[in-house]
């Protein structure tokens, strides 16, 4: 049993990451959701990285730099790097957490939900997961918003995220979590209340977000792909997938994540494919 389903009155550490960067209303939020009940370290890239997956980037000369956050009226001081999401958490994990070792790693929260194979792109999963790697409980946290708000971020009402992730902190501290488990991803619809369901699915192995680039030639700039959501041509929803239950089914997910990305095959199958 972990120790705080039996000592509630622990204050346990966690660090904060995100994709998004230092400046960001959603790192912002998930410090203002944890803040009441956790101790934290907050340490994020300089700038913004989305999209930069487990990406382990950094400038060679690069050293944490403080930066205070103010989080409803109360300074809190805050480390940003200029790195990549996974190096961030990673030089975080050996840096800055020397006395004291977190009890779980939040990435987020994220500008625009990361669900199916873009997990693999997500710069909010891969802190993640990099985080996993050093057998920390790891969340990844992302609120549906606007496209436009994913690398420009808008105006954004974060007050059901903040109940939400406080809610998740709480629940998966408390608990031992299943073997092949290491990161719980989970997605928030902009239509989340504190009555939405929690839905346990499997990522979909659609993209979710695809890019789609009209009238296509060798000559194409890549920047012209549009951005587009749900299936892709020929392919159908499933409702019981990370990406159905959210935007179909307009439920917050929980996707459970392995850090061993092997297949689920016998590996006497594999091994016939080159006897």
């Amino acid at each position: 049993m972990n120790r705080y389903a039996l000592d509630m009155e622990t204050r346990p550490l966690i660090l904060i990451s995100n994709d998004d960067g230092i400046e960001s209303p959603g790192l912002h939020a998930a410090a203002e959701a944890l803040l009441p009940f956790a101790d934290l370290i907050i340490a994020a890239p300089a700038e913004q990285q989305t999209a930069s997956g487990r990406s382990l980037r950094a400038l060679p000369e690069a050293v944490f730099e403080s930066r205070i956050i103010d989080i409803n009226g109360k300074e809190i001081e805050g480390w940003c790097l200029s790195a990549s999401p996974a190096t961030t958490v990673r030089h975080a994990l050996q840096c800055l957490c020397i006395e004291r070792k977190p009890d779980m790693v939040v990435s987020g929260i994220n500008f625009g939900e990361n669900i199916g194979t873009n997990v693999t792109a997500s710069g909010t999963v891969g802190a993640a997961i990099q985080s996993a790697v050093w057998d920390y409980k790891s969340l990844a946290v992302s609120m549906e918003v606007p496209q436009a708000f994913h690398y420009e971020h808008g105006e954004v009402d974060w007050s059901q995220a903040i109940l939400i992730l406080r809610k998740a902190v709480q629940k998966f501290l408390a608990v031992d979590w299943p073997e092949d488990v290491h990161v719980l991803k989970i997605d928030i619809p902009d239509t989340a209340d504190q009555n939405t369901p929690w839905v346990a699915c499997r990522q979909s192995r659609e993209p979710g977000w695809w890019g789609f680039v009209p009238d296509a030639t060798a000559e194409s700039p890549a920047g012209n792909a549009i951005g587009k959501r749900g299936p892709r041509p020929g392919k159908s929803w499933n409702l019981n997938d990370d990406m159905g239950t959210l935007l179909e089914g307009r439920n917050i997910t929980v996707t459970p994540l392995s850090v061993d990305m092997s297949s689920r095959v016998s590996l006497d199958e594999v091994d016939k494919l080159f006897r």
